[in-house]
């Protein structure tokens, strides 16, 4: 149990050196995932009314359809080369839809 403890502890400290040397790159994906999110939701703004239901839709659909369409960007790459099914699309869209949440939560 001890040898798993410290393996994660090594992981955890690896990933958040990482993300402070990369911190400049995230901060320009998170600029395009927010941006994309904007997008889709001005586009889809439209169709809603903005009383009752409407916006909860809106969001719903929003914040939906950002991750699923991100993740199937490279599952698609993936599938034309292979013919095979990209096997990390769920986790790949539970990750950006995490994010987007983050970020979403950050604006409001």
């Amino acid at each position: 149990m001890k040898n798993n403890t410290c393996k994660q502890w090594l992981i955890f400290m690896l990933v958040i050196v990482l993300v402070v040397l990369a911190a400049h790159y995230l901060k320009s994906l998170s600029t395009v995932l927010w941006t994309s999110y904007q997008w889709v939701h001005a586009v889809l703004a439209p169709l809603f009314s903005g009383r009752g239901v409407g916006p909860i839709i809106l969001g719903v659909l929003s914040l939906g359809l950002v991750p699923v369409v991100i993740g199937a960007i490279p599952a698609g790459v993936y599938w034309i080369l292979t013919k095979k099914q990209f096997p990390y699309f769920w986790p790949l869209v539970w990750a950006v839809l995490l994010v987007l949440a983050t970020l979403l939560m950050g604006h409001v």
